[in-house]
């Protein structure tokens, strides 16, 4: 709204002129004020007219006209309090009236100023068709009341986005230098809503610029450190607004839950340092219970909740708390870290490569990020080919004698002389021995292990449907015994590598003449 007024300058004809002997003529100096406001010289203009008050401080004309000047110096606190003089010595006095209304409206006092609207009205109904200038500012203040309303209610509602809307509406009519006190506290909590941290923080440090011993300033501040997770430039905030008015409930309550919160995730803190991960985990829980709606910091104990579950190793519940945070504060990346260190654990590795990505995204110079994501996106191409391990029922670290015990045991379970016409147990035989062959051989298993064999394959050739041209028939006599000539007698003899009522027959099986195997 324009604070430019073309103020029309009231002439009171009862005012007593000057004598040779008596002090300045008030109308002589309200009538040089005048000049000094048409040409803009508004400080200038106020001085004459205080000067003329001062010479006859019960002539409505002059407050009105000095109103007029601290209107376009923006200084609507004492505009309005001359406009409030002017009308308590003239109580017909419209313009005073309208003035007055102008002066709350900008200062968002919109009870009053619809009062002093109403007022004029009532002593002149032609006033609001008389000027386009009158009809605006009845216009702009029905529609700033309106926006007012609405920015409440969604407030109260939380629908901060919709609030800040209607608040921004609501400033446009008014004087966008001078916005109203309530109404800046007002865009801070929409702010706060919509985690906009830095608009938030701009606002709360103009109000305490304005004055550092306003309490509701320093509450604001408090707000804005608690909603960023800093509890102890709360604490200090409140303790400075309480110092200030020890009476003020809300900084009392937030210093007492911002203390709690703090104590709690301290003694999980230190808990966690010194090995204590049971105690760890129930202080960051009941530091989640303290406040629900604090997103910022409760994304940072969920995170520091999952950091002890990792530990723990009970990763599955690790990613939960992890999500939890990234919920509640999807810029928080230390959880995307986290999570992506779980999803390994729990070979997950498609999701973590996910999460690698999207921390390198952020942080481009990051090396360590870089290396992660590089393992990451290794591990995912090594789980999309055979899992040798899992073929054999195995860890990732298992031994020698482990690798040798499973396929001993699964060998004997799934080959084809025990499971005869079986296409499917003659297919997992060939696989049991596929993975054998590779774990068992040192060098193969090292380049599976470490990936290389992505880059050209395990590098044995080929030969008899099977890597490295080795038969499993072949892998499964040398486990079990050795072949002589063309056929060999019963298994008995084997030792511990035999199996009983295994016969070898000279009629020849599955690419191996004179050597077969019947299973009773």
């Amino acid at each position: 709204m324009t604070t430019n007024e073309s103020a029309p300058m009231d002439v009171d004809p009862s005012t007593p002129a000057a004598t040779a002997t008596s002090q300045p003529n008030p109308e002589e100096i309200k009538n040089q004020a005048n000049e000094q406001y048409k040409q803009g010289q508004y400080a200038e203009a106020v001085k004459l007219y205080s000067q003329a008050i001062d010479i006859s401080p019960k002539t409505a004309t002059y407050y009105n006209n000095r109103a007029a000047a601290l209107v376009m110096l923006k200084k609507y606190k004492e505009a309005a309090n001359d406009c409030r003089t002017a009308t308590e010595l003239d109580p017909q006095n419209v313009k005073a009236f309208l003035r007055g209304g102008k002066c709350h409206l900008n200062m968002g006092n919109l009870e009053e100023a619809s009062r002093l609207y109403n007022y004029a009205l009532q002593l002149d109904s032609s006033i609001a068709t008389s000027s386009a200038a009158t009809q605006r500012e009845f216009y702009n203040l029905q529609q700033v009341s309106q926006y007012m309303a609405q920015a409440q209610t969604f407030i109260a509602n939380q629908q901060w986005g919709l609030a800040r809307n209607s608040l921004d509406r609501a400033i446009s009519f008014v004087d966008a230098d001078v916005v109203p006190y309530h109404w800046k506290v007002m865009q801070a909590e929409c702010a706060l809503g919509e985690k906009n941290y830095s608009e938030a923080s701009r606002i709360a440090n103009s109000l305490v610029r304005l004055n550092n011993q306003n309490p509701d300033a320093l509450y604001l501040r408090a707000r804005v450190f608690y909603s960023q997770g800093d509890n102890q430039k709360t604490i200090a905030h409140c303790q400075e607004a309480l110092r200030c008015d020890p009476d003020f409930r809300k900084a009392r309550d937030l210093l007492k839950m911002a203390k709690t919160i703090e104590k709690q995730k301290e003694e999980g803190n230190t808990a966690f340092k010194a090995g204590q991960l049971d105690q760890a985990f129930e202080a960051y829980t009941s530091a989640l219970e303290i406040d629900p709606a604090n997103a910022h910091m409760n994304a940072r104990l969920y995170s520091n909740r999952a950091a002890v579950l990792q530990k723990q190793k009970k990763f599955e519940e690790a990613l939960v708390d992890c999500d939890k945070a990234i919920q509640l504060d999807d810029g928080f990346y230390k959880a995307y870290s986290r999570r992506a260190a779980c999803y390994m654990e729990t070979e997950q590795y498609e999701e973590a490569v996910k999460d690698y990505r999207k921390l390198v995204e952020v942080d481009a110079s990051n090396r360590e990020y870089q290396n992660l994501l590089r393992k990451a996106e290794l591990e995912l191409k090594k789980s999309q080919r055979k899992d040798y391990y899992k073929i054999l029922g195995l860890s990732k670290s298992a031994t020698d004698s482990e690798i040798k015990k499973a396929y001993r045991k699964l060998a004997l379970q799934y080959h084809p002389d025990k499971n005869d016409g079986d296409a499917k147990a003659e297919a997992r035989f060939k696989e049991v021995g596929e993975a054998y062959a590779i774990l068992s051989d040192p060098e193969k298993k090292a380049r599976y292990d470490s990936g290389a064999d992505l880059e050209g394959g395990m590098g044995m050739g080929g030969g008899a449907g099977f890597p490295g041209g080795v038969d499993v028939n072949d892998i499964f006599a040398q486990m079990f015994g050795g072949m002589a000539g063309g056929g060999m007698g019963g298994m008995g003899g084997m030792g511990g590598g035999g199996f009983p009522g295994a016969q070898f027959g000279g009629g020849g099986r599955r690419g191996h003449p004179g050597f077969s195997f019947h299973f009773g």
